[in-house]
């Protein structure tokens, strides 16, 4: 499912160069939940990154379900991204001029140009907040905000599932409901999830944890 080989990035500044993932190899099962740990500044969202083709490695590959996506245009890419491959982001990217149904509708219209019917409203009754689709985002709490950025990650049903510290900005008791709500629904759907996280805690909810400084 997912094969990273002989990954190289750095992030240039000025006149150096400062290296951020450097390893040989690492790869995930189709299905596998993995927490993926680090101090900030390690490297997780840089490594998320790479597999969700938003950067590409200065060398290396960068393989999911056979496509190496480092081989790919950048708009090879998004289109991948947006049929294969769910994200939540930290901030969760919200755009604040849409309703909570539009929101996880624009998630669909990229990538395909049409919306299957009815899975917006579907998803929403999923994470709890089918009765609040037409709100805006800023008139839900950052919880109800994370349940949202959950359903959108989810509307292109994504073999694989990215999340970028999705409970940091969440107190404990929430966190673990919207942690525990991803995970049930990765497990009945069959999503692989990677889950970058500073939390042991949270960590400690999935299968397995890799913590970037080993990959190095």
């Amino acid at each position: 499912m997912i094969h990273l080989q002989n990954i190289r990035k750095s992030y240039k500044n000025d006149a150096d160069a400062s290296p951020v993932l450097s390893f040989d190899t690492w790869q995930l099962e189709a299905g596998e939940r993995v927490a993926l740990m680090g101090e900030s500044g390690s490297g997780k969202t840089t490594l998320l990154n790479l597999l969700s083709g938003l950067l590409i490695p200065d060398s290396g590959v960068v393989e999911i379900d056979g496509t190496d996506l480092a081989k790919l245009s950048e708009a090879q890419r998004d289109r991948f991204r947006a049929g294969h491959i769910g994200y939540v982001f930290q901030t969760f990217h919200l755009l604040e001029g849409y309703t909570v149904l539009e929101n996880v509708e624009l998630g669909a219209l990229f990538a395909k140009g049409h919306l299957e019917e009815g899975r917006a409203d579907a998803l929403l009754k999923l994470v709890g907040l089918g009765e609040r689709k037409h709100y805006l985002p800023s008139q839900l709490s950052v919880g109800q905000q994370a349940r949202v950025a959950f359903a959108r990650a989810l509307v292109n049903k994504p073999k694989i599932l990215l999340a970028d510290e999705p409970t940091g900005a969440l107190d404990r008791q929430t966190g673990h409901q919207v942690l525990d709500l991803m995970l049930k629904t990765a497990i009945e759907q069959g999503i692989t999830v990677v889950c970058a996280t500073h939390d042991s805690d949270v960590a400690s909810a999935f299968e397995r944890t890799v913590r970037v400084e080993e990959l190095r």
